[in-house]
């Protein structure tokens, strides 16, 4: 539950990586285009209780601003292409059979897995698969699904950065034998059989046969495996398979452009920034161990508290995980990507991939993405794979300086942060206080 603070006005509007205790690391992701650490919206002097320094971390911190252009997506500030995206969100039609049976159904049934199946509640992340906290779609994930709301001011996508353009990430994840086990073919079909009109609106004609001639184009298909034998993707032509692609990416823009609009930027917090709230004692002494003894805000920076770097905690995942070491050659190697043909900037995407290199140097290996706190009290389990179930564990686990890794080298920056019992209840109370207002019930799935 969202806890509301006291408010002198009242306000309308609209999980967690490296957390506490870390230190500056080498090689931050750049900001993107025309982001920046935005001034409060109103000025105000440094209020009793906070030092001149703690309040000029604090400032950073807020208000959200607006979110930076896409230019590798022609659509994203699209309206009709963000309501169209909201349908294909919650539409399970796409996913192909489940390998596992879950409370979404049983094996071998198709139909079963939409986006919203993993992206739900108030933050759109995944409220089905605990107490496992790595999520269930077609079958088990090594992963804990993020959350989506805020999600687009992220530089990097996903826990790993394997996608530099938002709209990247659907592409894989609907092929995925574990999340939707479906097919870009699948995808164009039923793009073809159910959204064609609005489709076309948006993005132009497509082909004619597409939707007629299996022989041109079969009902379902994707790229094989390297080992694998030629199928039905491999024996179209080459023609027909890039207008399949231009069709399945398209579908991850209207996706992206969906996910732009699920912003939650008024929280208590932030109306306190503002000269707006009181947050009580608790909170705002939270604050202050936020931005000083705990160290937080060293990588929990900027107005959507993330540096969108990546760091390796030492928390063992359930399986084997690389994180940023495993994520970044598919990136690289993506023919569907921001710096890829099907692009809108071409160029803007080969700046955001450079100085990335196959292979990663030994220190991405296990390393993960600073996850933003914004709303962070409704967005447990916490961590790649949902290691800890509440924010006390998360505080607790930063305070002990860690754990022991089995993957990579933990940040040497993790040490014992020494909070006594009180301090660490006022840090999660602060913490409470990141939570915004609800997503619009218009924007989320009729159902």
């Amino acid at each position: 539950m969202v806890r509301t603070y006291t408010r002198q006005l009242i306000i309308s509007g609209a999980a967690i990586g490296m957390f506490c205790g870390c230190s500056d690391a080498d090689g931050v992701g750049d900001r993107a285009e025309g982001a920046s650490d935005a001034p409060p919206r109103v000025a105000r002097g440094v209020p009793a209780g906070f030092t001149s320094a703690e309040w000029g971390a604090l400032r950073r911190l807020s208000p959200l601003p607006e979110l930076s252009r896409d230019s590798t997506n022609a659509v994203a500030e699209s309206a009709e292409a963000s309501e169209l995206g909201r349908q294909l969100f919650c539409d399970a039609g796409f996913s192909g059979p489940l390998r596992l049976a879950s409370d979404l159904g049983e094996v071998g049934e198709s139909g079963k897995v939409a986006c919203a199946s993993c992206h739900s509640g108030p933050m759109l992340d995944d409220r089905r698969s605990s107490p496992s906290a790595v999520s269930i779609g077609a079958d088990l994930h090594t992963r804990n699904a993020p959350g989506i709301v805020n999600s687009s001011y992220y530089v990097w996508t996903n826990w790993g950065g394997r996608f530099s353009a938002q709209w990247e990430l659907p592409l894989p994840v609907v092929e995925s034998a574990i999340i939707m086990n479906s097919s870009r073919l699948q995808v164009a079909h039923r793009i073809l059989d159910e959204y064609r009109e609005g489709y076309e609106r948006i993005f132009g004609a497509l082909e004619p046969s597409v939707g007629t001639d299996l022989a041109r184009f079969p009902a379902a298909g994707k790229p094989k495996a390297a080992d694998a034998p030629d199928g039905a993707w491999e024996q179209m032509a080459s023609g027909d398979r890039d207008i399949i692609n231009e069709v399945f990416v398209n579908y991850g823009k209207a996706l992206a452009a969906y996910f732009r609009v699920l912003i939650s930027p008024e929280s208590d917090f932030d109306a306190f920034m503002a000269g707006d709230a009181v947050l009580g004692a608790r909170a705002e002494n939270g604050a202050r161990l936020f931005v000083g003894k705990a160290g937080c805000v060293t990588c929990h920076s900027g107005p959507y508290f993330s540096d969108d770097d990546f760091h390796n905690l030492g928390l063992p995942s359930p399986t084997a995980d690389d994180g940023r070491f495993r994520d970044v050659p598919p990136l690289l190697a993506s023919t569907l990507g921001a710096q890829g043909s099907f692009s809108d900037d071409p160029e803007a995407g080969r700046a955001r991939v450079q100085g990335l290199t196959n292979p990663m140097p030994e220190a991405a290996r296990g390393a993960f993405r600073t996850a933003n706190l914004r709303g962070v009290e409704s967005s447990g389990p916490y961590m790649h794979a949902g290691q800890l179930e509440t924010l006390e564990e998360v505080v607790e686990y930063y305070d002990s300086g860690g754990g022991e890794t089995t993957t990579g080298t933990k940040d040497p920056s993790l040490v014992p942060l020494g909070l006594s019992a009180s301090e660490k209840a006022d840090l999660v109370e602060f913490l409470r206080s990141l939570s915004g207002e609800p997503i619009a019930a218009s924007l989320l799935c009729d159902d």
